[in-house]
């Protein structure tokens, strides 16, 4: 078995990719507001107006002209005349003189000649349609005027913004019932191997379950895609072409775990030579584990090579994959993605120079700080390995490893426990 003839950072290997393979954008649909949350807009939205859209009262209380309370005190109350009522959802069918008040509900639009309003507990009926007022007011007081929240004609949000609840909030208020999003990135998945076996099928002594496509397939809905099952190749050649160019076919990228190191039955590199340039783009990276990983392409259609081990696959996904999908998307950010805590490790781990090491830890909540266990398993192919950790450190190719306290990245593989 040879060895890898030459290592690529990460960081240059994607300088590379996308220096040679011109991705572009997938195609926009139009989905109602209410299924749009965590899709990814695909246009700039602007306000087709003002929000409020009328000038309204922010409490219960009067509606009056804010110079008519000037001196109003507990000990000094003024007496104003009431002169009607402006209920929520009605307008407001009178205008104000000097000394006149009208009783207004939050939320109710504020009348002509009005321009504060004072709350009810600090008046007090008398009688006669008159109230007494205890406290002066400034103009504006109490008053949401229009156009404070979004003003016609502003740029509200930007394509490529992952919507979340509060964005399909704004754009409700903006009188938007449907919304362009980025379609879902189609993105095709194979797993390659003799040994391999779906869960569910009948095991036998050298077979193992497929572990690989169940977790690509979950990543890939995770990040807001739709994956394509192209199941299992044996290592065959014209198999595993087969599979490969049917999914070019039917998605926007391809990814493919197994056979892509360098053994006599690693046959991925050379299918993926077969077909359209320009190919293998950079195979081996400095990272571990996922140093087999390749990028390659068909034309300007992305190609991942995974490794075979699960722990190095999902490794190689969340630092090459999300990426290229980000780049699909016309994105910097997607659903789920890039969540981070900083934590201070609690004991030193070594790592070896020129790789970019990913570290499973345990982030714990202590002693008002967050702390990062590293685990003591750290195999590639211990899958359970992933499920005792909740976070990766990314330990780079320049340093020996991390001291203890020392503070890092953590990125998370799960949302984090309540503190408590």
């Amino acid at each position: 078995m040879k060895r890898f003839v030459k290592l690529t950072r990460i960081d240059r290997a994607l300088h590379l990719f996308f220096e040679q393979v011109q991705i572009e954008p997938i195609s926009s649909e139009t989905v109602p507001l209410t299924t749009s949350v965590a899709r990814i807009l695909a246009e700039d939205v602007v306000a087709r107006f003002d929000v409020p859209g009328f000038s309204r009262s922010a409490v219960d209380g009067y509606a009056l002209k804010a110079q008519d309370t000037i001196g109003a005190s507990s000990t000094n109350p003024l007496v104003l005349d009431v002169i009607g009522v402006v209920e929520i959802g009605w307008p407001a069918k009178t205008a104000l003189s000097q000394h006149q008040s009208v009783y207004i509900d939050t939320g109710a639009v504020l009348p002509n000649g009005a321009n504060a309003v004072i709350m009810a507990e600090y008046t007090e009926s008398i009688g006669n349609n008159k109230i007494e007022i205890y406290r002066a007011l400034t103009p504006g007081e109490n008053v949401s005027f229009r156009g404070e929240d979004v003003k016609k004609g502003e740029r509200i949000l930007l394509r490529g913004t992952v919507l979340r609840p509060q964005d399909v909030g704004v754009l409700s208020a903006l009188g938007y019932s449907q919304v362009k999003v980025v379609r879902r990135p189609k993105i095709a998945i194979l797993s390659t191997g003799n040994e391999l076996i779906d869960a569910g099928e009948k095991w036998e002594k050298g077979k193992i379950i497929d572990t690989n496509r169940p977790i690509l397939i979950s990543m890939v809905k995770e990040l807001g895609g739709e994956p394509i099952d192209l199941g299992i190749a044996k290592d065959e050649f014209k198999e595993i072409q087969s599979k490969v160019v049917y999914g070019l076919n039917v998605s926007d990228m391809v990814l493919v775990s197994g056979g892509t190191s360098v053994g006599a039955k690693d046959l991925m590199p050379t299918v993926i030579n077969s077909l359209k340039k320009p190919g293998i783009l950079v195979h081996g990276l400095c990272m571990k584990p996922g140093k087999p990983t390749a990028l390659a392409a068909a034309g300007n259609q992305p190609i991942v090579l995974l490794p075979g081990f699960p722990v190095a696959a999902m490794v190689s996904f969340n630092a090459v994959v999300i990426p290229i999908v980000l780049k699909l998307c016309g994105t910097n950010s997607l659903p789920f993605w890039n969540r981070v805590v900083h934590a201070k490790m609690t004991r030193r781990i070594p790592s070896s120079l020129g790789n970019k090491t990913f570290t499973r830890v345990l982030v714990k909540y202590m002693k008002g700080k967050f702390v990062a266990e590293p685990l003591r398993t750290s195999g590639s192919g211990v899958i359970s390995s992933m499920i005792r950790a909740n976070g990766l450190v990314a330990i780079p190719e320049n340093k020996e490893g991390l001291e203890a306290g020392e503070e890092v990245e953590v990125i998370l593989l799960r949302p984090l426990k309540a503190r408590t």
